[in-house]
């Protein structure tokens, strides 16, 4: 057969997955699944490729392979393809073929690429904190998905012709652009397929008036990309995607523009977030939004922040909680450690956590070493529950009580070769260290005296020899009503961090005017007293 002839026969995998808007590696796969037949050349035959389309692709057993949402397993290729024929359809409905896409992408697919997309009564919430005229304003979602900021965007006035938005993956662009041409009319050449990390790094990019979206939370990009990506926006040791867009998107907003992210609560108070935090509170936050657990079967919270590009005029910020509404000042927040925004506290209980500070005191992270418990790597291998030669007891959190040890009920060989991680030796072998429970939303520790060891579900610390007080008076304090309190308000987290605890003052003084620790008197000499709401109020002078 004639070159020319073969190629009239044929398509290239790479034509082919052009074509159906997939990957070249599902067209490969569907060739070892026998749907297509390859030739020679490395191709695929026209016949079969027409005759994939017709009768294999709409096929409901094709769309359950593409949709097992609950296993590890996910051909996006497939679930593509089916997509696309169905916006090739005349009618339908836009906004509930945006729904069943969403539904259909796996938790692994989810979890690879960040994806979580903003549920409407979210978007609303954005929207309130923008001025009312909004018909010559220019709107961009960097991350549109199938569109839902994007439609919101319409209902609250601004033209068609002004909305951008951007996404990667081909098919929610062309839900989101089918959804704006149903409700307005408007084919829209801004929506487009466009990664809006790589198309910022370029010169010469439009600028928006309001930049509003969910970008991917925790998308897995290489360290490279990371640091490249981090030293272009300038977002320094932030380099999660959240915070990468975030900087990106601040790039791209006109000045006085409004930027608001819908973000991971990690965003609010882990420290690798204290830079792009920073940069926010040096600019005009309006408001902070807390919208609970809306994604079913993420744990994680979600929360919002919509700001102005203008300097921070040190003006009241709306803090809308689940059920309360406050005004918090942004000092409020930089006075925190890490610039955390635990805007859930009251401004009353901001303000005491203000005077805490302002108290002397010193710092852990200035005067202790911290260690991590041991990482077997396999517990069910190496643990056992009763004593055997050659083995060494181990503690657990559940072992462990403020102030007390349980007895082991776990033991592990005392070869320590085996494991994953062990922290250095001298630190278990330390005369005093205190021990805690790492997964936790309170403080929970114990002196110990004995060189135990533990596993990771217990961390340690070890104070320099002059630290100006004991072990047991450094316990009583962390285990403390009020030191909880501080700490739950601060960091609102069900994992005790070294850097929170390196980062709580500890008011050693008080161990210079009594002997002896007692909650109420600790609290009189910090010049606090309880309230009946379980919080805490700065005593009036006198009192």
């Amino acid at each position: 057969m004639a070159t020319d002839e073969l190629a009239v026969l044929s398509l290239t995998i790479a034509d082919a997955a052009d074509s159906l808007g997939v990957s070249t590696a599902s067209v490969r796969n569907w060739i070892k699944a026998g749907y297509l037949v390859s030739t020679e050349r490395g191709s695929i035959t026209r016949d079969s490729f027409h005759e994939f389309i017709e009768h294999v692709a709409g096929q409901e057993k094709l769309v359950a392979r593409a949709n097992k949402s609950q296993k590890d397993s996910h051909d996006h290729g497939a679930l593509s393809l089916r997509y696309r024929q169905i916006l090739s359809e005349k009618e339908f409905d836009g906004d509930q073929i945006g729904d069943q896409y969403q539904a259909s992408l796996s938790n692994t697919y989810r979890n690879q690429e960040g994806i979580y997309y903003t549920l409407d009564w979210i978007t609303e919430r954005f929207f309130a904190h923008l001025p009312a005229e909004r018909s010559t304003a220019t709107f961009c979602d960097p991350c549109c998905g199938s569109g839902n900021f994007i439609l919101a965007a319409i209902a609250q006035g601004f033209a068609p012709e002004n909305i951008f938005g951007f996404d990667v993956d081909p098919v929610a662009v062309a839900i989101t652009k089918r959804r704006l041409l149903e409700r307005t009319g408007f084919d829209s050449p801004h929506i487009q397929c466009v990664d809006f990390l790589e198309a910022s790094l370029q010169t010469g990019q439009p600028q928006f008036d309001v930049i509003f979206t969910n970008p991917p939370w925790g998308k897995k990009l290489s360290k490279l990309q990371k640091r490249a990506y981090a030293v272009q926006f300038s977002a320094g040791s932030s380099n999660d995607t959240c915070s990468l867009f975030f900087c990106a998107a601040l790039s791209r907003l006109q000045p006085a523009g409004y930027l608001g992210f819908l973000l991971p609560d990690a965003f609010f108070n882990v420290a690798t977030f204290t830079e792009a935090r920073c940069r926010a509170l040096s600019l005009d936050i309006k408001a902070l939004m807390d919208f609970g657990k809306p994604f079913s079967g993420l744990v994680t919270k979600a929360k919002g922040i919509v700001l102005q590009n203008q300097a921070n005029r040190n003006e009241p910020i709306c803090c809308e909680g689940l059920t309360e509404t406050a005004a918090r000042t942004p000092d409020s927040f930089q006075q925190n450690p890490k610039a955390i925004l635990n805007f859930s506290c009251s401004p009353e209980a901001a303000a005491v956590i203000a005077h805490l500070y302002a108290q002397d005191h010193l710092k852990l992270s200035d005067h202790g070493r911290f260690g991590l418990g041991i990482v077997t790597g396999n517990n069910k291998k190496y643990c056992v529950a009763a004593a055997q030669d050659g083995y060494l007891p181990v503690y657990k959190g559940a072992d462990l009580q403020p102030g007390t040890l349980r007895e082991p009920s776990t033991f592990i060989p005392a070869d320590f070769s085996l494991y994953h991680q062990v922290a250095p030796e001298e630190l278990y072998h330390a005369p005093e260290k205190l021990i805690y429970r790492f997964i936790s939303s309170r403080l929970v520790f114990h002196v110990d005296t004995t060189q135990s060891y533990f596993l990771n579900s217990v961390n340690m610390l070890v104070t320099e020899p002059d630290f100006p007080i004991t072990g047991q008076q450094l316990c009583q304090i962390l285990n403390s009503r009020v030191l909880n309190w501080l700490f739950q308000s601060i960091f609102e987290t069900h994992k005790v961090l070294r850097a929170d605890i390196g980062a709580l003052p500890i008011h050693t003084r008080y161990f210079e005017r009594y002997d002896e620790f007692d909650e109420a008197r600790y609290l009189n000499f910090l010049g606090i007293e309880e309230t009946d709401v379980s919080g805490y109020r700065i005593k009036e002078s006198g009192m």
